[in-house]
């Protein structure tokens, strides 16, 4: 079976989505709404598993329950750790504007954006230099 950490691991996250998923996780729409949801999803899948007619068994078999009550399980306990490890910081910094540096930056990372050198036929062999990326 695998380890919590290697479908939930918070490393695989940058900086910037980890704030996005904080901001969301502490905002009242989870408490009340979704975490609700999802503890009450589990519980009916519990529920579901005690049922032990072959009717429900040909519909919903044992271990795509036990599955489904795992996951859940495991979301909202991770769900927890990100609250719990919230840095405020973070989060200010996940809902600021980026300059438009940054996002040129942001992207260009992204290998969403490449150099515009104006010439863009194999007749011309301009040497694209970083620096003069603009």
């Amino acid at each position: 079976m695998a380890l919590f950490t290697d479908i939930f691991d918070v490393a695989n996250l940058d900086d910037h989505i980890l704030g996005h998923l904080e901001f969301i996780l502490n905002s009242p729409s989870y408490g009340d709404v979704f975490k609700p949801y999802l503890v009450r999803m589990r519980d009916s899948l519990a529920v579901k598993l005690l049922d032990p007619s072959r009717e429900r068994k040909d519909q919903y078999p044992d271990d795509f329950i036990r599955g489904g009550i795992i996951t859940i399980d495991g979301l909202v306990s991770f769900f927890e750790r990100l609250i719990e490890e919230t840095t405020i910081e973070r989060l200010a910094r996940s809902q600021r504007p980026l300059s438009g540096n940054e996002q040129y930056e942001f992207l260009r990372s992204e290998g969403r954006i490449r150099p515009i050198t104006g010439i863009e036929s194999e007749r011309y062999s301009a040497e694209i230099l970083p620096e003069e990326d603009y």
